[in-house]
């Protein structure tokens, strides 16, 4: 039993390489809050996309440090949008929390679908059935589409309507819109790490028939 599913789980690697990555990413997420004192990383305000606290992070154990100012490039790391741990708040939001638990179920549902060379006909092929036939009419590749482009909705609802009203998201909200966000997200990566692979096993046995054509001669 072993054996196949070890296959199963390796038979792309670099696909298994992210899934591995973001299983250690996600848990240094949970971890990092727990390896410092209490109230040692609290009530930050940021910007996403840019490192805002490394005066902050320096003072903190290398592997923490890491954690912290890792989040902090990807994520606004405002306090109150954040879930906490140990009373230190996390190195991410609580929607990008959310959305790295999940990505990592997209990924092993990309391990255990079909391989196709289309993406699209991957992503669909972890679809619930029902699904399946009422996107068939839209061909594997806008199917994909629609699949991810629903999968982030909820999220682009979320964040626009914040820009645009008074209304503010909490915790809760966050983390529900984080799920199918991830999870696509996830998907999407490896269902292009998966059509990777099945190209290049496609193009291995054409090269090997003609081969095989050459060596039988005319």
């Amino acid at each position: 039993m072993a054996g196949p599913l070890w296959s199963r789980l390796t038979w792309s690697r670099p696909l298994f390489a992210v899934l591995v990555l973001n299983l250690v990413w996600t848990a240094a997420i949970f971890l990092a809050p727990l390896t410092i004192a209490p109230g040692t990383v609290a009530y930050q305000v940021g910007g996403a996309n840019m490192m805002d606290h490394m005066d902050v992070w320096s003072t903190l154990p290398w592997y923490t440090a890491a954690v912290y100012a890792f989040g902090d490039i990807q994520c606004h790391q405002i306090w109150s949008r954040s879930l906490w741990i140990n009373e230190n708040q996390m190195p991410l939001d609580s929607r990008m929390t959310s959305m790295y638990i999940f990505a990592s179920f997209g990924l092993l549902a990309a391990v255990f679908a079909r391989p196709a060379v289309s993406a699209g006909t991957v992503i669909m092929s972890v679809m619930p059935r029902r699904l399946q036939n009422a996107l068939a009419r839209f061909g594997p590749e806008r199917a994909g589409v629609i699949i991810v482009v629903l999968g982030l909705l909820p999220i682009a609802i979320d964040g626009f309507t914040q820009l645009w009203t008074p209304y503010e998201s909490n915790n809760a909200t966050r983390i529900l819109t984080g799920i199918p966000g991830g999870f696509v997200g996830g998907l999407l990566v490896g269902a292009m790490l998966v059509s990777i692979r099945q190209v290049g096993l496609d193009i291995q046995a054409m090269r090997a028939r003609m081969a095989s054509m050459d060596a039988r001669g005319p």
